[in-house]
C-alpha cells in the first residue's frame, strides 16, 4: 500500500529539484500557478537578509512547482521552514496542467518586515529552480524585481 501523500506548492528555493529532493520524497511534480497572491521577499532571516514569502494580491499570481510528496515529508519540510515560529502552512488551490487544480499546502511567513533583500546565493537557487521548470522570462524578471524592491 502506498504511503499517504499530499500536494505542496513551492515558490522559492524548494523549486530547485536538488534541494527539494534532499528534503522530501517527491512522487510527482508539475508547474503550478497560485492566483491572487504575489511573491515578496519580506521574511527576515539570519543576518538581516530576506527569504521569500507569498501574500494575497488581487489579480496577481505566483508561479511555482506543485509537488506531490509523502505526508511524512511534511515533518521534514516543517523543520526546514521553521514551523510554527517562522512559517505556517495553509491550504491553497493551485492550477496546473490543462485546466486542473489541486488543494496544496504552502508556507506563509509569520513575521514580515520591510526593506529586506535576499542573499545572492538564495536568490540564485530560486532562479535556478525557475529555469529548471522553464518559467517564462517575464516571470523570472518579476522574481528579480521583487528581490530588489525589498
Amino acid at each position: 500500500m502506498p504511503a499517504p501523500a499530499a500536494w505542496y506548492f513551492a515558490y522559492a528555493s524548494n523549486m530547485s529539484r536538488k534541494q527539494m529532493s534532499s528534503r522530501a520524497e517527491i512522487l510527482e511534480e508539475y508547474g503550478g500557478r497560485l492566483e491572487n497572491y504575489e511573491l515578496v521577499f519580506n521574511k527576515k532571516a539570519r543576518g538581516g537578509v530576506a527569504t521569500a514569502n507569498v501574500r494575497q494580491g488581487a489579480g496577481k499570481f505566483v508561479l511555482g512547482v506543485l509537488y506531490r510528496i509523502t505526508e511524512s515529508s511534511f515533518r521534514n519540510l516543517d523543520r526546514f521552514e521553521g514551523v510554527p515560529e517562522h512559517y505556517r502552512r495553509i491550504e491553497v488551490n493551485v492550477a496546473y496542467g490543462e485546466g486542473k487544480s489541486a488543494a496544496a499546502q504552502v508556507y506563509i511567513a509569520t513575521k514580515v518586515d520591510k526593506g529586506l533583500r535576499p542573499a545572492p546565493h538564495y536568490l540564485q537557487t530560486i532562479l535556478e529552480g525557475a529555469a529548471e521548470h522553464n518559467f517564462p522570462a517575464e516571470y523570472v524578471d518579476k522574481i528579480k524585481a521583487a528581490a530588489q524592491s525589498g
